[in-house]
This record gives C-alpha cells, structure tokens and sequence, in this order.
C-alpha cells in the first residue's frame, strides 16, 4: 500500500457518496478562524457523467487524503467548462454556509451566561449545530440581549462579550478564549516544506506536507533553527493529484514569550 505522505491521492465524497469518475482533481482555498464561510474550488477534469449528476445533486461535499479531511462544506455552486482537453466541473463549497445563511430573531433576558446564548443562537438557527466547547471565562450578562440577523454574526456578537472567538468543526461549533489554548498539537521539521517564515505582526507562516490541520488548536513548531508556540489562525490547501502544487499552509500567531 502507498504511503500516504508518497501519494497524491484524492478521494472525494458527495454527500458521503465516492465519486470515481475522475482522473485529475484539484483543490484550492483556504479557511480562517471565525464563523465567515470561505469558498474551496474542487476542479475535476473529465468527470464522468454520473458523477456529475451526483454533484449537482449534492449538499454536502468531502475531500480527502488518505484518511485525513482536507476540506468538507455545503456545495455552493457547481460549474461545467469546456476547454481543448475535454471539460473541468469546478464545485466551490464552504464550511458553515448554512450558520451563515440562517436567519435569527431571538432575545435573551439578563443573567443568562455567554454559553447559554451561544446555544440559544445555534437552536434558533435550526441548523442542529451543537455548541462543543466553552473554555475560558463564560460571563453572565447583565442586561438582556436581542440578535437579529444571520446566525453565524449573532453568534460572534454574543462571543465578543467574552473576547472569544468561535470555529466550527464537522461536529460543532468550537470556541476559542481570549487567552488562546494550550499546545495540542506539535509540528517538527519532518512536516515542514521549508523553514518557517515571519510575516505580519507576531505571525509566523508555515508551509507543510498536506494533511488536514485544525484550526484554533494551540500549537508548538520546532524546526532547524529555533521552535515557537502559538494559535492556528488560518489554514490553505493548494493540492493537485497529478502536477503542480502539493503544499498546505498554516498562519500561526506566535505568542510574545515564544515558549
């Protein structure tokens, strides 16, 4: 069996469906943390029919890597293009397009915690969105609240109270406290592409063999010349299974005692 780290294998599922009609597939985007859906592409070149068919039939969309999630969202559109070697079929999905979609129109009497509202936001959004993870403070507030408008904004409204900051997962909706998290994951130099570079004001960009890294993990990176700890801000794939480009990037923000 091919190593993964040697292949560059990608499997992809429509609404948990293998599609096997392809050759050539690329993958291209980027995510952030925060609750705004940002568009991948997925071109598949010559893509059988009824593979085709199943995409434009589809609401959700997977790309894999072995057994590694490269990217997963709700398809947005779906485009057919004729070009000299046949035709390319370019799906564009995102995660969290439905939190961001849904409309709310909620109140919320005084007392009730920062948590508790988040959870309130997710039930009235009828997306079935549960809440996973609260750390940090979850302070109480003092007046009553009223959200009105898309879910996913609602929601970083009421996470603001606490200076946190929320990510979703294809479980839920993850939170981020102002403090940041602990190290959960470690990165050495046998996952990097090349050094890691600073850019910005205290951030440090990473370019790494392809694999489905989390976002707003606490992470440790140690490489040649130095190591670093921080928070995953942003993630980028940039994966063609035949030429050009196999790289994922990761934006870390370094934290000042660089422990």
């Amino acid at each position: 069996m091919m190593n993964d780290e040697l292949s560059r294998a990608l499997s992809v599922y429509a609404d948990g469906k293998a599609l096997t009609g392809f050759r050539h597939a690329c993958l291209t985007g980027r995510d952030a943390l925060g609750l705004y859906p940002m568009p991948f592409i997925l071109r598949l070149w010559n893509l059988a029919d009824s593979d085709y068919h199943l995409l434009r039939a589809a609401v959700g969309i997977s790309v894999m890597h072995g057994q590694s999630v490269l990217a997963a969202g709700r398809v947005s559109d779906v485009y057919l293009r004729l070009v000299p070697e046949g035709k390319i079929t370019e799906v564009v999905f995102a995660a969290g397009l439905g939190l961001w979609e849904a409309p709310v129109s909620l109140s919320v009497e005084a007392g009730v915690s920062v948590s508790e509202t988040v959870r309130r936001i997710l039930e009235a959004s009828g997306t079935g969105i549960p809440l996973l993870s609260f750390p940090g403070t979850d302070p109480v507030r003092s007046r009553g609240q009223a959200f009105y408008g898309r879910a996913a904004e609602c929601i970083e409204e009421a996470l603001s109270a606490a200076g946190a900051r929320g990510y979703l997962t294809g479980s839920g909706l993850c939170v981020v406290p102002a403090e940041g998290l602990p190290v959960s994951m470690e990165l050495s130099s046998a996952d990097l592409l090349s050094d890691p570079v600073f850019v910005g004001d205290g951030q440090l960009l990473l370019r790494t063999r392809i694999t489905g890294w989390p976002l707003g993990k606490g992470i440790r990176v140690k490489w040649k010349d130095g190591s670093r700890s921080g928070l995953v801000l942003e993630r980028a794939v940039d994966a063609d299974n035949l030429e050009g480009k196999w790289e994922s990037e990761l934006l870390i923000a370094v934290r000042p005692d660089h422990s």
